[in-house]
């Protein structure tokens, strides 16, 4: 992301799960665990990551207010589906999840979204930390290459998610903290 928004293209993280900012929801699961009380708190919590992420990025964070699978929807499949083809009209590339698709949000997405015929470029990304767990990016998956700038970029984004960066058991490993998922390999498989 970083190497495109620097060579002059919009680029935009959109986050379709981004949960209602307004909830008063109690929080299960991953966001009890990160400390939240409710749905909101954390939805706001992690909007100001992301925009200081972004920032360090050179991107645009844009966030759809559906919520998680810890939470009520907010909208049925097909007004998530819909709301994220309206959103990616006009866009040149897309980039999905797309290995190892172990975060069930994320392959929630990706199934729902299947149907979608896009006039964009598609493509699909090996999702870190999720990629570097497994072991690798499969075959079918592109190796990007990625300057030392860039890496240095995503690193100093991904220390922006200071309420995620424990729970990912990231927060002072040594084998497994940000500097790794930077500078480990990016893959994409084109569709």
């Amino acid at each position: 992301m970083s190497s495109w928004a620097r060579l002059g293209a919009r680029v935009e993280l959109l986050t379709v799960l981004g949960c209602d900012l307004g909830s008063n929801a109690p929080t299960t699961g991953w966001d009890a665990r990160g400390g939240f009380r409710t749905e909101g708190e954390a939805a706001r919590k992690r909007r100001v990551e992301d925009a200081r992420a972004c920032a360090v990025l050179g991107v645009v964070p844009v966030w759809l207010a559906f919520g998680s699978g810890d939470y009520d929807r907010h909208g049925d499949e097909e007004s998530v589906r819909a709301a994220v083809v309206t959103r990616l009209a006009g866009a040149d590339t897309v980039l999905f999840p797309g290995h190892p698709l172990s975060h069930p949000d994320h392959a929630w997405l990706v199934d729902s979204l299947e149907p979608v015929t896009l006039s964009a470029r598609v493509g699909r990304y090996a999702e870190q930390p999720y990629t570097q767990r497994a072991g690798s990016a499969p075959s079918s998956f592109e190796r990007v290459e990625s300057g030392l700038r860039d890496r240095v970029a995503k690193w100093r984004g991904i220390r922006q998610y200071r309420s995620q960066l424990e729970l990912l058991g990231m927060r002072r490993s040594l084998t497994g903290g940000p500097r790794v998922f930077a500078f480990a390999d990016e893959a994409i498989s084109w569709q």
